[in-house]
């Protein structure tokens, strides 16, 4: 059995890149009797470090997809004509794309795709800046739904909003979930302090926000909420790519952070390591996520794995994720979370009973499962 795999998002650093290379690795280990052959272009190709045990299918293509499917969402249809031509004379048994974001057709094979979300759909504006772009969004999402024999997304909660919104039976869509990768553990303080040192600021006391500079992901409230709190030395950091493919948040942030004076308390390293960010997260006071929509919520499950307390905008995505062992708030209410916030700095004791039950939590959560779970859809449309 050859299955192909879209592996053109491989270096992508949000979270469906992240989804690819873990749970797809996994994939191709635990099951060897079947050859996963990896379909990439040139540029990703060059620096991707692809299981062992796959094949490659290199095709050169003129607008890398992992640039190209970000806020312009536009491919150039040729480009999309030679990976489809690829995959069709390659003739595999089912085509795998772990993301919807990077689709293509494939002609021949029947395909399993990822829905992670529904965030371009919900927040169009927030997310995909001009009307071209939401327009090549939604064609190719309803494409590849309409050609997919079976789609995945990665939470209970994202299934229950994409059945209904785009018109597909829940049976119909898998559920894949995601897990902390495991590097995301607790870090020793030496290794919390040379963090904070390479990024300029002393380790404690630190609030910590990690992911993606976008709009949907409201980090203007965390801003807001952090003015408002009694600081008394305490900084907020924020981790993330201020400048990359995707329509970004970064100036109405740096222009939040200058009116309201904080420019000498808020720390912008951007994009750092997953190395790095560990120990961000293992010395983090608290971390917090004021997003407006998530499929899954990544980077609070990555923070609870090494011992942050973790504090939640009150969406579907984050409840199923963390359940009581977070603090949640109403979104876009930095009120709220202020008090919240406060609540959480005076109390020890209340900082260590969350970070245990995070920790507890998120322990349940699996690449290895989610690569179980993607080798029996990939059997089930293979074996027709």
């Amino acid at each position: 059995m050859r299955i192909g795999v879209d592996a053109t998002s491989w270096v992508n650093t949000r979270g469906y890149g992240r989804f690819a290379r873990n749970a797809l690795a996994r994939l191709v280990a635990a099951d060897g009797d079947t050859t996963y052959v990896f379909v990439i272009d040139e540029e990703t190709a060059r620096t991707a470090d692809l299981p062992a045990g796959a094949e490659r299918l290199t095709v050169a293509v003129t607008r890398p997809p992992v640039a190209a499917a970000s806020a312009d969402s536009f491919r150039p249809p040729a480009d999309l004509l030679r990976l489809a031509a690829a995959v069709t004379r390659a003739r595999f048994d089912a085509m795998l794309f772990p993301s919807v974001y990077t689709y293509f057709p494939s002609a021949l094979a029947p395909s399993i795709v990822g829905v992670h979300d529904l965030i371009a759909d919900d927040f169009p504006e927030l997310t995909l800046p001009t009307r071209r772009a939401r327009t090549f969004w939604q064609l190719k999402q309803r494409l590849a739904i309409r050609l997919a024999r079976r789609l995945f997304t990665v939470s209970e909660s994202a299934r229950s909003a994409i059945a209904p919104r785009l018109g597909i039976t829940p049976a119909r869509i898998a559920v894949v979930p995601e897990a902390p990768d495991p590097v995301f553990a607790p870090r020793p303080a030496a290794d919390v302090e040379r963090a904070a040192a390479a990024i300029g600021f002393e380790s404690e006391p630190y609030l910590l926000y990690a992911g993606g500079i976008s709009p949907h992901k409201s980090v203007e409230t965390l801003v807001d909420a952090y003015a408002g709190l009694e600081r008394d030395g305490l900084r907020l950091v924020l981790v993330g790519a201020f400048e990359d493919a995707y329509l970004s948040a970064a100036g109405s942030i740096r222009s939040r952070i200058a009116e309201l004076g904080l420019g000498n308390e808020v720390i912008l390293p951007g994009y750092v390591t997953d190395e790095m960010l560990a120990c961000l997260y293992s010395g983090a006071t608290a971390f917090v996520s004021p997003s407006l929509a998530e499929g899954f919520g990544l980077p609070a499950v990555e923070a609870a794995a090494c011992g942050a307390p973790v504090v939640l905008s009150d969406i579907p995505a984050h409840r199923e994720t963390l359940g009581d062992a977070a603090i949640f708030f109403p979104p876009r209410d930095p009120g709220r979370l202020t008090e919240q916030l406060q609540e959480l700095l005076g109390s020890a004791v209340l900082r260590r009973s969350y970070a245990e039950r995070g920790q507890r939590h998120v322990a349940r959560y699996s690449w290895d499962s989610s690569a179980d779970a993607l080798r029996t859809l990939v059997h089930e449309v293979a074996d027709g």
